[in-house]
């Protein structure tokens, strides 16, 4: 019971914080967010997870979501995973090319989930990627793109 209503209290409270940031939020960034907020009634990061596990089952409009690398976020439904790959191949073919930290400072959101849609554009088939001695750096996928 008591997950239940935490999990309904961070529907409605973060619904706001998520749609300001690109309607995605790694659960480490959350767990800072919502003790911050409550000051002394802190929840400890096992009543979080729980909570947040509970989000799809109880029908709210964010979701608990876990990438492939174990990159754990909270997300708004309404922010579709095609419509940030779709976003984040557009910003690529204006560029020409793109780090995680280029990327994080374009859309406003962090590294490491700069980096995740990175990594989901690229499995989509959306972008290329050079993994050499200057790092990781991402490209337009042109041979799927533009026509031979």
């Amino acid at each position: 019971m008591y997950h239940m209503e935490l999990a309904k209290e961070l529907s409605r409270v973060l619904e706001k914080p998520l749609q300001e940031c690109g309607g995605m939020m790694s659960l480490t960034d959350v767990y800072c967010w919502v003790n911050r907020a409550r000051g002394m009634e802190l929840l400890s990061p096992d009543d979080l997870l729980n909570a947040c596990k509970m989000l799809e089952a109880l029908g709210l409009p964010v979701r608990l979501k876990i990438f492939d690398s174990g990159v754990v976020v909270l997300h708004l439904l309404s922010h579709s995973e095609e419509e940030i790959i779709l976003d984040t191949t557009k910003l690529l073919e204006e560029k020409k090319s793109l780090t995680a930290d280029e990327l994080s400072q374009l859309v406003a959101v962090s590294v490491v989930l700069a980096r995740e849609r990175l990594f989901a554009t690229e499995r989509v088939g959306g972008a290329c990627r050079d993994d050499s001695t200057q790092g990781l750096r991402f490209y337009p996928n042109w041979f799927l793109t533009r026509p031979v």
